[in-house]
């Protein structure tokens, strides 16, 4: 890392100085747990079995873990986007605010539905979801309602990310809307972006889609080596944006940035993961654009800002389920690391709520 752990340690504590914008789809996530003995008699199929004690947990998914990982981090959010006026809207309005975030600028939209996913678990494997969900773009009211919620508090926004699931809050026409708002404060735009919606992207500060996404939109296989690092060079001259950082699971991150004064080619960062068993990278690229935001407002370069981006989510995939990271667990896996030890996160302590493992 090009900086100490202690100046690294110091952005993580400036988290709380951040107000962080996230526009994108909420969603509301359930897990239902219970236990799989015997297969079903009939169809090939485990028969769960579920107990009066064992309702659904709810978590914030979506741009709402986005949100949620902010404010566990420290950091201050501001929600943008639609709700429908239904009971999942409403479920994940309160776990939002049992979680720190203010959830006034979220627009209510009658006869949508809130995306709703149910994760069913036995002994920590993932066995069945289930998604409740009508994706449709918000209405032209809905728009303007959350472009003037924007308008109003960009002030006193650090940064924007925007977290798009293909649920239909994120529309062209409203991002080309806050782009303008946003350049013309000079915010920086972090975007999480689908294959289908490329045009998003456009001249944001950083783009991080997972490699499934990068290689659909840069239309060619991106499998390391020579195609990896082409690819990416492509691909951020085709986005036209700051930063591309692509997400490859437990092959870790690999940043590219412009070309400097002298240089032809886009630069290209390998950004290694830490070995560590995962129990589930369910929102794992949440936390990292979560983590890559903050610590850039907070004085990091990019490089800097995807090292910890990357320890987070190295923390994350820890927990099962929807989870957040905190300053204490990032700091310490960043110690860790530095000592070559195993990060002692990986005993599975948990964060500010209890883990699911």
């Amino acid at each position: 890392m090009a900086k100490s752990v202690k100046s690294l340690a110091q952005i993580v504590r400036k988290f709380r100085r951040q107000t962080i914008g996230v526009l994108g789809d909420f969603m509301l996530d359930e897990l239902l747990r219970g236990e799989a003995t015997r297969i079903s008699p009939e169809a090939p199929v485990p028969v769960v079995l579920m107990s009066d004690q064992n309702a659904a947990q709810g978590f914030p998914g979506g741009a709402g873990n986005v949100a949620a990982n902010i404010r566990a981090l420290g950091g201050r959010v501001v929600p943008f986007g639609a709700l429908g006026a239904d009971a999942s809207g409403k479920q994940l309005r309160a776990h939002l605010e049992s979680r720190g975030v203010s959830c006034g600028t979220l627009v209510e939209e009658k006869g949508r539905v809130t995306p709703r996913k149910v994760r069913i678990v036995a002994r920590q494997h993932q066995l069945l979801r289930l998604d409740f969900e009508k994706p449709a773009p918000i209405s032209s009211r809905s728009a303007s309602l959350v472009l003037g919620s924007i308008s109003r508090s960009i002030a006193r926004l650090d940064a924007l990310i925007v977290s798009d699931y293909a649920k239909g809050s994120v529309t062209t026409e409203l991002l080309k809307q806050v782009g303008s708002l946003a350049r013309a404060r000079r915010l920086p735009v972090f975007v999480d972006p689908k294959p289908g919606h490329a045009e998003i992207c456009q001249h944001v500060t950083a783009v991080t889609p997972n490699l499934q996404e990068a290689e659909l939109m840069a239309g060619m296989p991106l499998d390391g080596g020579h195609r990896l690092e082409a690819g990416g060079r492509r691909l951020l001259a085709q986005l036209g944006c700051g930063y591309l950082l692509i997400k490859r699971g437990g092959e870790g991150m690999t940043l590219f940035e412009p070309a400097g004064p002298g240089s032809a080619a886009a630069t290209a960062h390998e950004i290694k993961s830490v070995p560590r068993p995962v129990y589930d990278v369910t929102g794992a690229g949440d936390t990292v654009i979560a983590v890559l935001a903050l610590a850039y407002c907070s004085g990091a370069s990019m490089e800097e800002a995807a090292q910890l981006a990357n320890l987070a989510a190295g923390c994350v995939v820890l927990k099962f389920g929807t989870a957040e990271v905190t300053p204490q667990e990032l700091l310490e896996a960043l110690g860790e690391r530095e000592r070559g030890r195993p990060v002692r996160f990986a005993q599975g302590r948990p964060a500010r709520r209890p883990s699911l493992s």
